[in-house]
């Protein structure tokens, strides 16, 4: 199977709650790393932590994976112990080559995707991950976009790309919706219009990929929303 993406699922341990099988599902035409981290209490030393717990926290990580190779999906396992989740997260991404990173969140079914949309940034790399979503499961997708006068295309033009993108890749036209407002807080806006879907992906803007996952727009969506997301990072600018 030829994969163009990788996907970071981290999980936080001990006691995770494993990932609903239909986001797994999702991810069968894509690569996978499970990252668990084993968080620690500010006085205990790492190495002590790990004597102490690596057999069973390896163990929890290996539970957690199997059900990634089970449905065919190409798998790779890490385990943290450490007290920076932000940056363990941070530093996988990037040593795995990880250019999606997955919140978990709450899922019955993947039958909707909302996709907000800012600009030019990211964009080939958040649609052909979207490609891949779609080509795992059945859903229909809304393209959204929220912006303002600074922005150096348009809104029509950029959901109008980005459908066109979807249609030549194969993807139907009547899977594909567009959605377009102006201005306003756009992570609110995400957020309260995300909540109506399964499943969020939305994309990295700042230079700094800890800021890009947990602060600005994507963070805001993460926190406020219920919903999993996938950040689709922009490594070109990593």
């Amino acid at each position: 199977m030829t994969t163009t993406h990788r996907v970071l699922v981290p999980f936080e341990l001990p006691d995770a709650d494993p990932l609903p099988s239909v986001l797994i599902e999702t991810l069968t035409e894509i690569e996978a790393v499970v990252l668990g981290h084993y968080g620690l209490p500010e006085q205990t030393p790492p190495s002590v932590a790990r004597d102490q717990f690596e057999a069973e926290a390896s163990a929890e990580v290996d539970a957690l994976a199997r059900p990634f190779a089970d449905a065919g999906i190409p798998v790779t396992t890490r385990l943290v112990f450490g007290k920076a989740r932000e940056k363990t997260i941070d530093r996988v991404a990037i040593e795995e080559d990880c250019d999606v990173i997955l919140t978990p969140g709450e899922a019955t079914a993947v039958e909707t995707v909302f996709v907000p949309l800012r600009g030019e940034t990211n964009f080939d790399r958040i649609l052909s991950f979207v490609v891949e979503l779609l080509t795992a499961t059945d859903a229909t997708v809304t393209l959204f976009h929220a912006g303002d006068d600074s922005d150096r295309l348009p809104g029509e033009q950029i959901l109008a790309d980005a459908a066109e993108y979807l249609a030549d890749a194969g993807i139907a036209p009547e899977r594909v919706d567009q959605q377009l407002a102006e201005g306003g807080d756009v992570g609110r806006s995400i957020v309260d219009l995300g909540d109506a879907y399964d499943l969020i992906v939305l994309g990295e803007t700042e230079p700094s990929l800890v800021d890009r996952i947990f602060g600005s727009v994507p963070a805001q969506v993460t926190a406020d929303s219920d919903d999993p997301a996938f950040v689709v990072r922009n490594v070109e600018e990593s």
